[in-house]
């Protein structure tokens, strides 16, 4: 059994960008490094000013500007904090990234990063304070508003992080988004190709050429269901989904050419009729399966090829009995890929393809 998930195909299907972007990310590192140092600096003297402004609130005799030494010692406090923080988040990655688990990676690192920056910043600022010599009489109100700015800062450092990696996955998931559209619409220039390659005209009109000598009322029900085949092709070509009532309609026109062309040899027998309220399908999708059934097996009187078209629970399944060709058929390749690749898109259910025993079965999600 082979399946294909819509995080699989992505996954896939952007290994080459993953791979630009850490390349980018690796050109960066110098200047984000210089940047990190210059929060650090820039941050320290904030930091410092609030402080100096608080407190020459709450104080009278509090100078607003005070000493540079002091503005010194709150950089590199803030810099030795913010460095300490910087390896602790690193490695907090390892084991809780924010693409898997953003609000649990939030909620730890601003837990985790306050707690660590309030005891660094309490050790080294009374560290610095005895070295001084100015230990003194300790304010619970002046640490409470040390704490509080701490708490503050830790909160915007997060919140920042959190909002870079969003606008990241924002412009990666645009990304993603314009290769998706340039795909499909590379597939619907393929798919409208080999729907009109020589050899599918070739066959039309070698059948019709037949009907309208033996049989001219078969050859005007012939022209009017290929009309029909195109005329589905046209216009629903653009669409991502469409109701499954529409797509049997067209899928009944195809296999009304097909069986004219094969006559009894192939029968494609649609189990579906009273069994699909409101379920879509991505468009051409049965074509795709039942022409894929005849392109690699024997149609002949003496190995007639039988499709069967039916829903279990909730997934369209095309089933048709194993009987290869000796020699293989040229292929565009639009078939199975496509399909696999078209509802990665579309839904994170799996395409199930099952090859074995007798059979060869497609299960295709409805949705």
């Amino acid at each position: 059994m082979i399946t294909c998930t819509r995080q699989e195909y992505i996954n896939q299907a952007t290994t080459a960008n993953k791979r630009k972007i850490i390349k980018k990310m690796d050109n960066r590192f110098k200047v984000n490094k210089w940047l990190r140092y210059s929060y650090g600096f820039f941050l320290g003297i904030i930091a410092n000013f609030i402080l100096d402004i608080i407190f020459s609130l709450v104080y009278k005799n509090y100078p607003l500007f005070q000493p540079i030494n002091n503005y010194l010692i709150s950089i590199f406090l803030t810099y030795a904090v913010f460095e300490i923080l910087f390896f602790f988040n690193k490695r907090l990655k390892s084991s809780l990234d924010w693409d898997q688990h953003p609000v649990q990676r939030f909620l730890l690192q601003f837990v985790s990063n306050s707690l660590i920056a309030i005891t660094l910043v309490m050790i080294l600022r009374w560290g610095v304070r005895f070295l001084l010599g100015r230990m003194g009489y300790i304010a619970l109100a002046d640490e409470l508003i040390f704490v509080a700015l701490v708490v503050t800062i830790v909160m915007i450092f997060v919140v920042s992080e959190l909002s870079v990696f969003l606008l990241n996955k924002w412009r990666f998931s645009l990304a993603e988004l314009e290769r998706f559209k340039k795909e499909n619409a590379e597939y619907r220039f393929e798919l409208l190709r080999s729907q009109l390659n020589p050899h599918f005209l070739f066959n039309s009109l070698n059948t019709l050429s037949s009907l309208i000598y033996e049989n001219q009322e078969n050859a005007g029900h012939f022209v009017r269901e290929l009309a029909d085949v195109y005329r589905y092709i046209l216009e629903n070509r653009d669409k991502e989904l469409i109701l499954l009532s529409n797509e049997l309609e067209f899928a009944q026109s195809y296999i009304n050419l097909v069986q004219l062309r094969f006559d009894k040899n192939l029968e494609v027998i649609l189990n579906l009729y009273n069994n699909n309220p409101g379920f879509h399908i991505a468009p051409l999708t049965i074509q795709l399966l039942i022409e894929n059934a005849i392109k690699h097996n024997v149609i002949s009187k003496k190995n007639p090829l039988r499709i069967e078209i039916f829903i279990e629970s909730d997934m369209l399944v095309v089933k048709n009995k194993i009987q290869l060709k000796q020699t293989k058929e040229f292929s565009t390749e639009l078939g199975l890929k496509n399909i696999s690749n078209r509802y990665g898109f579309l839904t994170d259910r799996a395409i199930e393809i099952i090859n074995k025993g007798e059979d060869f079965v497609v299960k295709i999600p409805l949705i």
